[in-house]
């Protein structure tokens, strides 16, 4: 079952006013035919808001909600829908998430069980501890830096090189 969410919300202004178009005279087909120029922008657009101190901020310029979203209404109404004859909700296919693997989709139980551990069915931000070092991977990755290393061009006349030469 869904939950109630106040945000995202949009806003909009009583002075909006739509954009104005103007088709130029003219004939022709295809490209040729005349332009389209806009003669007066849209005024006071309506925009979206994500979070409280942003609904406040659009509010003091004149902004108002579409709607006055209530969580007792929605629940209200999530429990009076009418069952819809002919719907079945499948489980699968669905789409499961990794914080390290590409999003795969699952057909089966099956299929969602031979996925192993660390799957889930929302995306996972990946964190620095998720990292697992494979240790071939480490040395491998080790040995590629030093191999960059060695061909990095140093250039003598630096002062850095001078410095590092007389530390040493």
């Amino acid at each position: 079952m869904s939950q109630f969410q106040e945000y995202p919300k949009v806003l909009s202004h009583p002075s909006h006013a739509p954009a104005e178009w103007k088709k130029l005279e003219g004939k022709g087909v295809g490209i040729f035919t005349p332009d389209t120029v806009m003669t007066s922008p849209e005024r006071f657009p309506a925009v979206t808001v994500k979070n409280k101190d942003q609904e406040d901020y659009y509010a003091s310029r004149g902004y108002r909600p579409n709607n006055n979203p209530d969580p007792v209404a929605y629940e209200q109404a999530l429990m009076e829908s009418q069952y819809v004859p002919g719907y079945a909700n499948n489980e699968y296919p669905k789409w499961k998430y990794h914080a390290m693997e590409i999003p795969v989709i699952v057909k089966s139980p099956q299929e969602e069980d031979a996925l192993g551990e660390g799957w889930g069915d929302s995306p996972i931000i990946a964190t620095e501890d998720d990292i697992v070092m494979n240790p071939a991977v480490a040395v491998q990755a080790s040995a590629q830096q030093t191999a960059e290393a060695a061909q990095v061009k140093v250039d003598k006349r630096s002062k850095a090189y001078k410095q590092s030469q007389q530390a040493t």
